[in-house]
C-alpha cells in the first residue's frame, strides 16, 4: 500500500538571489515527492520563483502579496529613496500597513491550511519564522524553523528565544553551531546541518567568465574579491585598509591587483554603505584599485574570475554561502577565525582564518596568496574537494526530509 503524502507548507520572504531563497530552491529540488508535496507562499513572482519555472518546480505556489519581503515596503504609492527628505508619516504608516497585513494573513490563515490540507509548517527566514510560528500556534500544526542568521539586536533575540518555545516549534533547524547557540532556551529542540549546493552548478567548464571582459581587466591582474549585501557590519572597509598596507609594504604587487565587490545596499537600509564606499574609494585614491559592480543575478561569471576571496566579516557570520560558492569554483578563501565560516573552511588547507579584527594577519595572508599562484591553485583544489565532500546540496536535502518525516511519523 503506498504511503500517503504529507503536505508541507514552505513559508519564505526571500524572492531574490540570496542564501535563503538559494537555500531553499536546493531543498525542493532533492525534496522526496513521493513522500511529501510542498506548497510555497511568497510574497511576490520574482527572481526565486523564476528559478524554480526553470527547473520545473513551479507547482502549488502560495502568492500573497500581505506577506510583504521586508516590514519596510513601500506601500500608500509612495517610494522611499535614500538621499532625499522623504516623509516620515508615510515610511511608518507603510511599516503598520504591512504589520498588519501580516496579522490578516495569520488571522484568515485556516482557510489556506484546510484548503490544501497542510500537515506541517517549514520556515525559511527571520521574517517567515514569526509568520509561521503564529499560524502553527492558531492552526495547531507542527513547525520547523530553519535558521539562517544570528540576531544582534536585543528585542529580536528574545522574540526568537520567546517564540522558539511553543509547543509547535518541533525543530530548529541551524545552518551551524554558532547559529544554535543563540537559541538559550530551546537549544535542545536545535539540529545542524550545514547549507549545500549542486557542484553541477558550479562546475568551472560551464561557466563563462565575465569580471575581466567586461572591466577591461587583464589576465596578470590579481583580483581579491567578496560578494555579498553591502551593509555597514559586513566591514567592507577593511579592504581599504588591506589596500593601503599592501602600497606601503609590497607595492610592486600592489600596482597589479584590484578589489572587487559585488553586491549592492538593499533598498530598506538608511544608509547606502555600497555609494559610501564608492566614495570612500575616491578620497583615498584608490579608485583604480576597486571594482563595484552592483547587483548580480547570478554571481557565478564574475566569481570564476576571482583569484582570491575575502570575507571582511568581523561578527559572527551564520555560514556565508558566499564562502562555499568560491571553494566550489576552486578559489582560497581568507576570513576571520568567528562564526560559521570555521566550519566551512580547512584553516590553512582550503583557506586561510584570522584573529576577528587582526587587520595585519588578514593583509599577510592575502600577501601569501598574492605571492604564490601555487598556494591559490592548492587551497582552491582542497577548498572544491571539501564541499564535494561535506556541502552537496543533495546530502543536506535528505537530512532536512529526514527531519521533517521524523516530526509527522
Amino acid at each position: 500500500m503506498q504511503e500517503h503524502r504529507k503536505n508541507i507548507l514552505f513559508i519564505n520572504h526571500s524572492i531574490k538571489h540570496g542564501g535563503p531563497s538559494k537555500s531553499l530552491f536546493y531543498i525542493l529540488k532533492h525534496l522526496d515527492r513521493s513522500r511529501l508535496n510542498p506548497f510555497v507562499l511568497i510574497p511576490a513572482d520574482d527572481i526565486f520563483s523564476d528559478d524554480l519555472r526553470k527547473e520545473g518546480l513551479y507547482e502549488n505556489i502560495i502568492v500573497d502579496k500581505r506577506f510583504p519581503d521586508n516590514l519596510m515596503r513601500p506601500r500608500v504609492g509612495f517610494e522611499w529613496k535614500r538621499g532625499t527628505q522623504n516623509p516620515k508619516f508615510a515610511f511608518y504608516i507603510s511599516i503598520i500597513i504591512n504589520v498588519l497585513d501580516l496579522i490578516s494573513l495569520v488571522i484568515t490563515s485556516p482557510f489556506m491550511m484546510r484548503k490544501h490540507k497542510i500537515d506541517l509548517i517549514y520556515c525559511n527566514g527571520t521574517v517567515a519564522k514569526i509568520v509561521g510560528a503564529l499560524i502553527g500556534l492558531i492552526n495547531w500544526r507542527p513547525v520547523i524553523w530553519h535558521v539562517r542568521n544570528i540576531q544582534l539586536k536585543t528585542p529580536m533575540i528574545y522574540t526568537i528565544n520567546i517564540l522558539s518555545l511553543l509547543p509547535v516549534i518541533k525543530k530548529i533547524i541551524c545552518v551551524s553551531k554558532p547559529t544554535a547557540d543563540q537559541f538559550k532556551y530551546a537549544f535542545h529542540k536545535t539540529a545542524v546541518i550545514n547549507n549545500g549546493l549542486d557542484m553541477d552548478d558550479f562546475n568551472s567548464k560551464k561557466i563563462i567568465a565575465q569580471l575581466r571582459k567586461e572591466y577591461g581587466i587583464n589576465e596578470q591582474t590579481v583580483l581579491i574579491g567578496t560578494i555579498g549585501r553591502v551593509v555597514v557590519r559586513k566591514k567592507y572597509e577593511i579592504l581599504f585598509d588591506i589596500a593601503n598596507r599592501l602600497k606601503s609594504t609590497v607595492p610592486k604587487y600592489y600596482s597589479r591587483l584590484k578589489f572587487v565587490i559585488v553586491g549592492n545596499t538593499p533598498y530598506y537600509f538608511r544608509v547606502d554603505q555600497l555609494e559610501e564606499l564608492k566614495i570612500m574609494a575616491i578620497e583615498k585614491g584608490m579608485e583604480d584599485h576597486f571594482v563595484f559592480t552592483g547587483y548580480k543575478d547570478d554571481i557565478r561569471p564574475y566569481l570564476k574570475d576571482f583569484d582570491i576571496f575575502v570575507l571582511t566579516s568581523d561578527y559572527p557570520d551564520p555560514f556565508p554561502r558566499s564562502v562555499i560558492e568560491a571553494m566550489a569554483l576552486s578559489k582560497p578563501v581568507v576570513g576571520f577565525r568567528i562564526g560559521g565560516i570555521t566550519e566551512s573552511v580547512d584553516d590553512e588547507k582550503s583557506g586561510i582564518l584570522c584573529k576577528p579584527g587582526d587587520i595585519e594577519e588578514m593583509t599577510e595572508a592575502i600577501i601569501s596568496l598574492i605571492k604564490s599562484k601555487t598556494k591559490r591553485k592548492s587551497m582552491g583544489k582542497e577548498g572544491r574537494n571539501r564541499i564535494e565532500a561535506l556541502y552537496q546540496a543533495k546530502d543536506r536535502s535528505y537530512d532536512i526530509e529526514k527531519e521533517i518525516l521524523n516530526i509527522l511519523n
